[in-house]
């Protein structure tokens, strides 16, 4: 192994996204000495560790707007409310009061630094990875390029440094091979979610769980982790949401026999038309209406080999047109090589994000002194999350947490690593580099990445988790016994499929416990929700190699009680 390369700065931000780029900005700012650790390259759409930000897939994008106290379109106790009510109890009331507080002065600075929206009322612009005026990485990046944040690329973290229980920096191999520490002031974890773990994902090829598992790892505590936003999009000839908001007409949706097959699936009394009334209302897979079961249907149509030999079924919109934004999502078909008009469109449920994660205070502070989470890494949404609120909570936490590292470290800097720190988290490197077994991380991925869509995704029952939960062990047992490594881009491959299966086992485990449906949290076994037991969020941490589950609700001051109109601004995600 190469000599180990030794950084030293004062907030070491981790990920390549909107929100690390926010958290560096805010350090900078605050005069904070600044590195951004990137997997892959810094920015470039759709590449290894380019953050889910820059990646776009579906046809727009926005943030959720809030206008004025007592204004007509989106006033903030409107908007909170929806957010909680969202959330189904499982969100986090005082990060959700933040978020409505202060995304106004986020997307104010965000056009301050040359970003355009087309519309200002929604903040919404269409998606294109090659305009850098609406592109949120894209205008950051100009913005860090000038301000003097130290940039590492293809910088692959896999541990992080704790020492007498505060978070004083990271170790990590970079693409060639070369092993590297960096000691810190304070760590930002804005690594994205975990899309991988899943064969059918929106996310880009870095979002591999890295910080939950290392946050997991090094004593800091996840939440709602069973909470997973999930969505339909086209599997060929090209990757594409397909949101079905406000259509006027029912859709057909057709398996590879050309049979309809959704009223199979509906309960007694539930008709088509009422499923895709309510499927208008919200792109993601939720169980709060009957259009769970179209999202069951499909998949189960796919399971059962009455898919296509893309996984998918046919959905034929030639007779539909959607009611919101119905200009851009035809041409955005054409870009993906489909006319909605007379092609049928191939699509299956993907994993989209992950409304858990690390869990924060107001500060975007992890319970792990000296570490802080921002983005997808870190939770406090809930059950179902509205749209435009990842986008703004990643500008809003981030440049908290930006503000409070910097803040945290002030003018001491940060204290050179104990040389027995360094080798503690470089010696799972040097190990792994040495693993001469047949099999390699591709392969056991790929099937990881099958058995979880299968297990997790949609729907799930004890026999389904008891089923992840064996491949998860399968696969830890041939990583011991036949994992290879030949050539240095393995080691890091290695570490993220570790990742993945200690966060796919916080995701199982969580579920296993949940005996009740919620939001994006749908047991077939325990079909309904179930408020007099389960207004309780389930919080996970790592003792001695074992997983730990505790239940405490996170509304349990101020409470929170189901609204009969549930959300009212629609869509809502």
């Amino acid at each position: 192994m190469q000599a180990i390369k030794r950084y030293q700065t004062d907030v070491l931000v981790v990920g390549g996204g909107g929100a690390a780029t926010a958290a560096c900005i805010a350090a900078r700012e605050r005069g904070a000495a600044t590195t951004l650790a990137v997997k892959g390259r810094f920015g470039v759409a759709g590449v290894r560790g380019a953050g889910a930000t820059s990646n776009p897939v579906g046809d727009f994008w926005t943030i959720r707007t809030v206008g004025p106290k007592g204004g007509f379109f989106n006033p903030p106790e409107r908007v909170l409310a929806d957010m909680l009510q969202s959330g189904l109890g499982m969100a986090d009331p005082q990060l959700c009061e933040i978020f409505v507080a202060e995304v106004t002065p986020a997307i104010k600075r965000l056009q301050q630094m040359g970003m355009q929206f087309q519309s200002r009322v929604l903040a919404t612009m269409p998606a294109s990875p090659a305009d850098k005026t609406n592109n949120i990485v894209a205008v950051q990046k100009a913005v860090i390029k000038q301000n003097g944040t130290r940039v590492l690329e293809c910088a692959n973290l896999t541990e992080l440094i704790v020492e007498q229980g505060i978070c004083r920096g990271a170790a990590g191999i970079d693409d060639s091979g070369t092993p590297f520490v960096v000691a810190a002031g304070a760590v930002i974890l804005a690594t994205g979610g975990v899309g991988q773990l899943f064969q059918y994902s929106f996310n880009p090829p870095g979002n591999t769980g890295d910080g939950y598992a290392m946050a997991l790892r090094a004593g800091a505590e996840l939440f709602n982790m069973e909470f997973m936003q999930q969505g339909l999009a086209t599997t060929w000839p090209r990757q594409g949401i397909v949101m079905l908001y406000a259509m006027k007409q029912p859709y057909r949706l057709l398996n590879r026999h050309g049979q309809a097959f959704l009223q199979r699936y509906l309960p007694a009394g539930v008709g088509i038309q009422e499923v895709c009334d309510l499927k208008a209302g919200h792109w993601p897979v939720s169980c709060r209406d009957h259009s769970i079961h179209l999202d069951r249907a499909i998949k189960a149509e796919a399971m059962a080999g009455r898919g296509t030999e893309h996984d998918a079924v046919f959905l034929d919109l030639s007779q539909a047109e959607r009611g919101f934004l119905p200009e851009l999502f035809p041409d955005f078909m054409r870009a993906k090589g489909i006319d909605i008009g007379c092609d049928l469109v191939q699509v299956q449920n993907h994993h989209h994000t992950s409304n858990g994660g690390i869990r924060i205070d107001s500060d975007a502070q992890s319970t792990l002194p000296g570490l802080f989470a921002v983005g997808e890494a870190a939770g406090w949404q809930g059950a179902d999350r509205l749209g435009g609120t990842m986008l703004g909570g990643s500008q809003v936490f981030g440049w908290r947490a930006g503000t409070a590292a910097a803040r945290q470290v002030g003018s001491g800097g940060a204290a050179p690593l104990s040389d027995s720190a360094c080798e503690a988290a470089l010696a799972s490197i040097r190990n792994t580099g040495e693993l001469r077994g047949h099999c390699s991380a591709d392969t056991l991925h790929r099937r990881l990445q099958r058995s979880m869509w299968e297990t997790l995704i949609v729907e799930k029952d004890a026999h389904s988790l008891q089923c992840a939960r064996d491949c998860i062990t399968g696969l830890r047992q041939q990583i011991e016994q036949d994992l290879g490594v030949k050539q240095a881009l393995d080691v890091a491959r290695v570490f993220e499929l570790r990742n993945m299966l200690d966060v796919a086992a916080a995701i199982v485990e969580a579920a296993d416990l949940r005996c009740e449906s919620r939001g994006s949290h749908y047991r077939s076994d325990f079909p309904r929700r179930n408020d007099a037991d389960w207004l309780s969020n389930i919080f996970i941490t790592r003792r001695d190699g074992r997983l730990q589950l505790r239940r405490q609700w996170v509304c349990e001051t101020g409470g929170w009680q189901d609204r009969p109109e549930d959300i009212r601004i629609k869509p809502w995600g």
